[in-house]
């Protein structure tokens, strides 16, 4: 894992959602025929707050990462197989672990560099500074999800999950936490702190 502590970079911005949270979301049609990860990467996104005009948009870098991959959608597109039609074009697009990162470069048309990570995610943080740190982007948006469907569920023997969280980092500008502050740790453990849109001022949570 890269090293983490790089003065001048900050987190301005946090979110985290749940599968409940995307059942009332209203982001339009093409939202609606996602499958789970990309909605709830997407709803983590928006829930930022962040203004991704004060920046070009090929100056900003996506980090993503996903716990299982692309594990549910490729069980659901699996099942597929023995239905009238066979497997959903649709849901092909999504059996790829990276198809949430190319939903919210769509929807912001965000240009810059990105990565993707099966994994916890506790390298995102760490890569998003580096990124930032070497000049090669002006900020970074970094998300985290957990989808683990009934079908995986029950495959794997581990409880049902639908979380993402985000958080959003840039160098320099006022208020956020020094990314050195995280070192190591995942989206998730830095949430437990606090939770804010980039048009509030840190809180605890």
């Amino acid at each position: 894992m890269t090293d983490c502590h790089h003065s001048g970079i900050v987190v301005t911005a946090t979110s985290e959602v749940s599968g409940e949270d995307v059942a009332t979301a209203r982001l339009g049609t093409r939202f609606g025929r996602m499958d789970l990860a990309s909605q709830l990467a997407l709803l983590a996104v928006e829930k930022l707050g962040v203004n991704f005009d004060e920046c070009p948009r090929d100056r900003i870098a996506l980090v993503f990462a996903s716990c299982a991959g692309s594990l549910s959608s490729d069980a659901e597109y699996w099942k597929g197989r023995d239905q009238a039609g066979g497997p959903s074009p649709t849901l092909f697009t999504y059996t790829l672990p990276s198809a949430p990162l190319g939903e919210i470069a769509i929807r912001h048309r965000i240009t810059g560099p990105n990565l993707c990570f099966v994994s916890e995610g506790g390298e995102v943080l760490a890569e998003a500074a580096e990124l930032l740190r070497r000049g090669e982007a002006d900020g970074c948006v970094c998300v985290s999800v957990n989808v683990v469907s009934p079908t995986v569920a029950e495959f794997l023997g581990t409880p049902v999950t639908a979380h993402a969280c985000a958080a959003f980092l840039r160098r320099g500008g006022p208020g956020g936490r020094e990314v050195g502050d995280v070192a190591g740790q995942t989206l998730q453990q830095i949430l437990g702190g606090a939770t804010y849109s980039k048009s509030q001022k840190p809180s605890a949570k």
